[in-house]
């Protein structure tokens, strides 16, 4: 069953949207996509190709990036705009949308050049369907193999339930249907400047869309921010075990995760404390965006337990590969043990002992044990050419290099 969609969302939507889509789009940005625009005219011929399809990728970088803080702005709560370029975006989260977007169109552009409108039209409803999920998949931190996946674009209409998310692929539909409008209003203007304009617009309305995602995915995230009466179950935050049988039967946003972990932490209740756990950084990484967070929750619960480790072993990865990308080496080594010792069988075992090497190797440990016993174990994985590679450059820079 559809979960309902909140009047308040929805409204809320329509009237943030109805606003001018422009006032996203920088004059940076609109004169960086004039250049593009003019570089076709000022470089034909193949180098100019070259150089033209280099700065259309660039472009699209800038614009995704930009919708993608805009995104995950939107969806903390954040309402001004200038605070969008001081938001930490996951890795890689920019290039995956700009990935998607890129096939999309590509996806488009074939279809209408092998069969016209009669193909373009039911293509472009279906893309306009899929397309609010997979963007929203990929906002969650998963990968592009993800957002490719039909169950995870059902999960995402659940989530927003179908008025809210059909808001999302109509306004797809409307952007769409004003920018061929555009390009017909100015069939007498040379060629450059009528690109120019309809990608400035196409700009501002990708801006405005991500922005209404965010915007949706906060309404349906934050029900205790809305109006009506406070929930009358609540309980009192002095009770740490009648806080966390809420939490666990309710959820709760990232405030009230982050008050049930300090409260069991205080109350010395270690076991609930770990259990919680497991739901707080999954949450922290893939639904409230928070990766700092994240980490250092994951470092005190290894203060209660040692071998502390997530129960699914793909975040327990995101999270070793998180600690990675943020620079703490001896975290990640931490993460890595335990990882390895739960799931000693895991497809993935190499690359887990190569990121504790290289944890290592960054900390000045190589010529420890645990490094050597890592080590030995990666000579006798079956690594591919990449993995071969970074066991080589670990080899080389222990003590004794290839000695080792």
């Amino acid at each position: 069953m559809l979960i309902s969609s909140s009047p308040s969302g929805a409204v809320t939507a329509w009237r943030w949207v109805l606003g001018a889509p422009w006032r996203y789009v920088s004059p940076l940005l609109a004169l960086a996509v004039i250049a593009v625009e003019l570089l076709v005219v000022l470089l034909p011929g193949f180098l100019g190709g070259l150089v033209i399809l280099a700065s259309m990728l660039a472009l699209w970088v800038l614009l995704f990036n930009l919708a993608s803080r805009l995104l995950l702005m939107r969806t903390m709560g954040v309402s001004r705009l200038r605070q969008a370029t001081a938001l930490d975006l996951p890795p890689g989260i920019a290039a995956r949308h700009t990935a998607l977007w890129v096939v999309a169109s590509l996806l488009l552009a074939l279809i209408h050049a092998g069969s016209g409108p009669v193909g373009l039209v039911p293509a472009s409803l279906v893309l306009a369907l899929i397309l609010p999920g997979a963007t929203m998949v990929l906002a969650a931190g998963q990968g592009l193999g993800d957002a490719l996946y039909p169950h995870e674009w059902l999960g995402r209409l659940r989530q927003l339930g179908a008025t809210d998310y059909l808001v999302l692929s109509a306004w797809l539909i409307v952007y769409a249907v004003i920018y061929l409008a555009v390009s017909g209003l100015l069939g007498g203007v040379p060629g450059w400047l009528r690109n120019a304009l309809q990608m400035t617009w196409w700009s501002a309305a990708m801006l405005a869309w991500f922005a209404q995602v965010g915007l949706l995915l906060h309404a349906h995230r934050a029900p205790e921010d809305r109006s009506g009466p406070p929930p009358t179950d609540l309980p009192s935050t002095d009770d740490p075990v009648a806080l966390f049988e809420h939490v666990l039967r309710n959820g709760g946003d990232a405030a009230m995760h982050r008050k049930l972990a300090r409260t069991l932490e205080a109350a010395g209740e270690d076991r609930r404390a770990l259990a919680h756990g497991q739901i707080h950084i999954h949450a922290l990484l893939l639904t409230f965006e928070r990766p700092t967070e994240a980490l250092e929750q994951a470092d005190r619960l290894l203060a209660l337990d040692a071998g502390f480790c997530l129960d699914d072993p793909v975040v327990m990865r995101h999270l070793i590969q998180t600690a990675a990308a943020l620079g703490t080496p001896r975290l990640v080594v931490r993460l890595c043990r335990n990882y390895l010792a739960r799931f000693p069988a895991s497809l993935v075992a190499a690359d887990i002992r190569l990121t504790a090497c290289e944890a290592l190797a960054d900390a000045g440990q190589l010529d420890t044990q645990p490094a050597r016993d890592w080590l030995k174990a990666l000579r006798g994985d079956d690594l591919d050419a990449r993995q071969a590679e970074r066991l080589q450059r670990l080899e080389q820079t222990a003590p004794g290099g290839q000695n080792q």
